[in-house]
């Protein structure tokens, strides 16, 4: 009978690069979405994970280009904008927090999954179900060569995210705690809570791009 540990852990290098972003992945959200659950906005990290879908797309009809760089641009700036136009629905419009998130991803949503099946359509290679949903398994295929070693092109957006989210947290521990549990407080003491709380949404944004290309937006 096969030992358990020999069934259960990869038999390729090509395994072990998956089984390392899954963890990656996963470490990286986590330190940053345990701020979102003290703040009450665990919707947000599920809205600009769905809102960035438009910028994917827009980036690619502009510049032509399916390289990281301008996937990468596109997104963030979508992810930043779900984020100023919740705030200015909660603020000047009078909606609570949770229905301006609601309606700000399902709209920005729609619109990328209409886009991309618009092009789609027209042979782009933009597959849906590969942004939608991730491919782990295709991950090996797409891969760089740096000082002569293959490594899959998701490490090397993910593990740079990783570093910069617990140099984040170790950097501004007092103040993101403080701010998370009475931002009134934090004003009051001398840290400004409205730059910390957009600070961390741009580390959401930059942490939700960087894992797409893995996961996916769903």
């Amino acid at each position: 009978m096969p030992d358990l540990w020999t069934i259960l852990l990869p038999r390729s290098p090509d395994q072990w690069w998956m089984l390392a972003v899954c963890a990656m992945v996963n470490m990286a959200c986590g330190l940053i979405g345990c701020y979102l659950v003290l703040r009450r906005m665990s919707l947000m990290g599920d809205a600009i994970s769905h809102a960035v879908l438009p910028g994917l797309v827009l980036a690619f009809i502009f510049t032509g280009s399916l390289s990281i760089g301008p996937m990468f641009a596109g997104a963030f700036a979508i992810g930043l904008l779900t984020t100023f136009l919740t705030q200015a629905l909660h603020r000047h419009g009078g909606v609570p927090a949770d229905a301006g998130m609601g309606v700000v991803f399902t709209s920005l949503f729609a619109l990328g999954v209409v886009l991309l099946k618009r092009y789609t359509g027209g042979g782009v290679d933009l597959d849906v179900d590969c942004v939608l949903q991730g491919q782990l398994a295709l991950m090996p295929a797409n891969q760089v060569e740096i000082a002569g070693r293959l490594i899959p092109r998701a490490a090397l957006s993910i593990s740079p995210v990783l570093l910069l989210n617990s140099l984040f947290i170790l950097l501004f521990w007092k103040e993101l705690k403080l701010s998370s549990f009475d931002p009134a407080l934090a004003t009051t003491m001398g840290f400004r809570a409205g730059l910390l709380h957009y600070l961390l949404m741009a580390m959401v944004a930059v942490t939700t791009v960087a894992s797409f290309e893995a996961v996916g937006s769903i």
